[in-house]
């Protein structure tokens, strides 16, 4: 019962950080959500603190398996379909922390090295695509162009969401994960080779609605 109760703890903790901020959600209001008293929560996690780190650790393990390279001889385009949902499946799931980077980095000094681990490798397994499609003969670049490309497809990744924001776009997480895939696949265009074209054009026009 314990281990439910934790685990019920930072379930509801993350939807309500994803719903509304880390910094609007009050550890009374995570009591609410799970349904038990703020002691009982105050038993499991002193403060909130202890909920974003233990939140942190859980994003760490699924970063970890998201970040995987492509294994194999000859990567296709549908693996590199395949990583990126399962990218922007993690990054939707853990919302909160890209949203709220600076105020949490401020407060959780955690949030910024975790984040800036994952930003690193993200752009290093990019990268690595990258060049084995090239090596399929799907992509057409210089392992130097690879780099710049994978670092912009990283960013897009990570912080397409916030320029919509900035911008006025309201967007819901479906919404933003679509937008990212269809830039990501839209970036790719320019370096694709003429028989992989179609392909990812077809995706891409999947993701533009």
């Amino acid at each position: 019962m314990k281990g439910d109760t934790r685990n019920r703890i930072l379930v509801a903790s993350l939807l309500l950080f994803n719903e509304q901020g880390e910094p609007g959600t009050t550890t009374n209001e995570i009591a609410d959500e799970v349904d038990i008293s703020p002691g009982n929560l105050h038993y499991h996690f002193r403060k909130k603190e202890q909920v974003v780190t233990a939140l942190l650790d859980e994003f760490q393990a699924d970063a970890r398996r998201v970040l995987q390279p492509p294994s194999g001889d000859l990567v296709t385009i549908d693996d590199f379909w395949m990583f990126l949902h399962l990218l922007l499946e993690c990054t939707a799931a853990y919302r909160f922390l890209f949203r709220d980077l600076e105020s949490l980095s401020e407060r959780y000094p955690g949030v910024r090295r975790v984040l800036g681990h994952f930003a690193r490798g993200l752009a290093a397994v990019f990268e690595i695509y990258l060049r084995q499609l090239v090596t399929s003969g799907l992509l057409v670049c210089s392992d130097d162009d690879a780099a710049i490309i994978a670092r912009n497809l990283a960013v897009i990744a990570l912080f397409s969401e916030r320029f919509d924001g900035l911008s006025g776009l309201a967007t819901t997480a479906d919404d933003a994960a679509l937008r990212v895939a269809g830039s990501i696949l839209n970036a790719l265009k320019p370096i694709t080779a003429e028989d992989a074209a179609a392909h990812i054009e077809d995706l891409a026009a999947h993701y533009n609605g």
